[in-house]
């Protein structure tokens, strides 16, 4: 394993955490065996979800909020009624063991052992969509319009409130259930009616959120909030796909091509003060938004880690999750440390990685294919001669692509989101996915903004 910032002075996690034994539950398999590496596997003991006994598994997850709820049931099985309990039984018998839950763990149950790091309610509370408005406006963060109402209020009419001429984002919030994730309940429309695809829920049991459709780059700024500081990540290009057809999204994760820009950066710093002096916020957080003509934008906020470090490796990926998790409970290794750490984690590298769930593949198709830009359209291409590679595995929601591509030969100026539609419908075509039609972000394509995109923040200043 290579060296990381882990043994330097500051970030002596082993020695930070509890004493006695330890059970992390991740997601991952390859977090389960790099927890397991920095414990020690007399100490710790990790169990990677997605290892998941083959009985035990759901034979259909609609999305990422479904994974994650199915996720907080096995998580409650802790209590000796799920498969999870004979593996940490057989560990700890007496349940003394301290249970370590990394983002985006959140359950409500999970059986009687003390746990580590766990979120306070009210920071939990904002990531609903229909209450985070408040938070900004409270913090002092310039935001865009928006209503709250009633699911099952007239869209159409209050849509048209607060269309600024660009479209609507409407977004569907259960009463009492987690937060959602990967984008699962908003809906958009640009002219016209709103989508039949939305749901009609019964009265009192949704709320729903509309706000106008922004155009410009999907962007998250993300960071951690320590007691004396707050420590910035590099700012992420999200890529975020409309599907025309549904009116939903498809999220195919984040990617480092924003650089170190001054402006997201001091708004990332600005965000974490306000999280810290209203909250009494600790540990990391991400704000997504829109970077328009006249600045970012804040939709939604994300009170944790997130899954835009999932394409670095796995050691330093776990060592700044029990950072989080260290900061939440008031004991945090030295900042320099830390941000050493962050500046490795999300680091531009020479590929860029970005995801995707299709519920089907064809079976006969290979499952790994080679391509390359010829001008605007991907292509496959020979192994010596690609830009990148796309791969499918199976996945709790069906196959799960993961695509590389060269960083220095994306067109049109480096940015991901514009060209990534290329990247799913060569997919569908070649390995059979089901991805459907996807566009570009809304107005990225233009030739005004893709002048403005190869100059990074000027976007933003103009």
């Amino acid at each position: 394993m290579a060296a990381t910032p882990m043994s330097r002075p500051g970030l002596l996690i082993n020695r930070l955490l509890p004493d006695g034994k330890l059970i992390v539950v991740c997601g991952r398999a390859d977090d389960a065996e790099a927890w397991q590496a920095l414990l020690g596997p007399a100490r710790c003991l990790a169990i990677a979800l997605d290892d998941a006994p083959s009985d035990v598994r759901p034979r259909t997850l609609r999305g990422a909020s479904d994974h994650l709820a199915w996720q907080h049931r096995a998580v409650g099985g802790l209590d000796g009624s799920g498969w999870l309990a004979g593996p940490a039984d057989a560990f700890d018998p007496d349940r003394i063991a301290t249970l370590v839950l990394p983002d985006p763990l959140d359950p409500l149950e999970a059986g009687g052992r003390r746990r580590f790091g766990v979120r306070q309610p009210a920071w939990r509370l904002f990531e609903d969509k229909t209450v985070v408005d408040t938070l900004w406006d409270a913090a002092g963060i310039p935001r865009a319009p928006s209503i709250v109402r009633d699911g099952t209020a007239d869209l159409a009419m209050l849509g048209a409130s607060v269309d600024q001429g660009a479209g609507v984002v409407c977004s569907f919030q259960p009463r009492g259930a987690a937060p959602s994730a990967g984008g699962d309940g908003i809906w958009w429309w640009r002219d016209g009616p709103p989508p039949t695809t939305i749901p009609t829920p019964e009265p009192g049991t949704w709320r729903v959120r509309l706000m106008p459709l922004l155009e410009g780059i999907p962007v998250r700024l993300h960071g951690l909030t320590l007691a004396t500081t707050v420590i910035p990540f590099p700012p992420m290009e999200l890529v975020t796909l409309p599907r025309p057809e549904q009116g939903t999204f498809l999220c195919a994760g984040a990617v480092p091509m924003l650089g170190d820009t001054v402006d997201l950066v001091s708004q990332t710093e600005r965000i974490g003060v306000g999280l810290r002096d209203r909250l009494g916020y600790r540990g990391g957080f991400s704000v997504d938004g829109i970077l328009t003509r006249t600045g970012f934008q804040p939709t939604d906020l994300n009170a944790r880690l997130t899954s835009a470090m999932e394409a670095t490796a796995s050691d330093r990926r776990v060592l700044l999750h029990a950072v989080n998790l260290l900061a939440r409970e008031g004991n945090e290794p030295d900042t320099g440390a830390v941000a050493q750490l962050a500046e490795g984690v999300f680091s531009i590298g020479s590929t860029c990685t970005i995801f995707g769930a299709a519920t089907s593949a064809d079976e006969r198709a290979p499952r790994k294919a080679w391509v390359r830009w010829d001008g605007d359209r991907l292509v496959p291409a020979a192994g010596n001669d690609a830009d990148g590679s796309l791969v499918i595995t199976p996945s709790p929601r069906g196959w799960l692509l993961t695509t590389a591509l060269a960083t220095a030969r994306l067109p049109g100026g480096g940015r991901v989101g514009p060209w990534a539609p290329e990247v799913f419908r060569l997919s569908d075509e070649i390995l059979g996915t089901n991805f459907g039609r996807l566009a570009p972000p809304f107005g990225t394509r233009s030739r005004a903004c893709l002048r403005k995109l190869r100059f990074g923040a000027g976007l933003a200043r103009e």
